[in-house]
């Protein structure tokens, strides 16, 4: 799945938890986590376009340099 693809699905997912939430000030936060998850989309697509690509969450990026000791 494209990273844009997964951004819109947690954006899906995390504005349907938002429209169950009671709390006005929980259900505004899930709401302004998934209005930013849609940012992400747009940048991800729009990183696609171009071919420019920093994907943090790279599986196959090392995050921790192997140690020699």
């Amino acid at each position: 799945m494209h990273r844009e693809n997964e951004y819109k699905h947690l954006a899906r997912n995390t504005r349907k938890r938002g429209c169950e939430e009671q709390n006005a000030q929980l259900r505004a936060q899930w709401e302004s986590l998934a209005t930013t998850y849609e940012q992400l989309a747009d940048q991800s697509k729009k990183n696609d376009d171009t071919g420019n690509s920093y994907d943090p969450l790279d599986p196959t990026r090392t995050v921790w340099p192997s140690s020699s000791t």
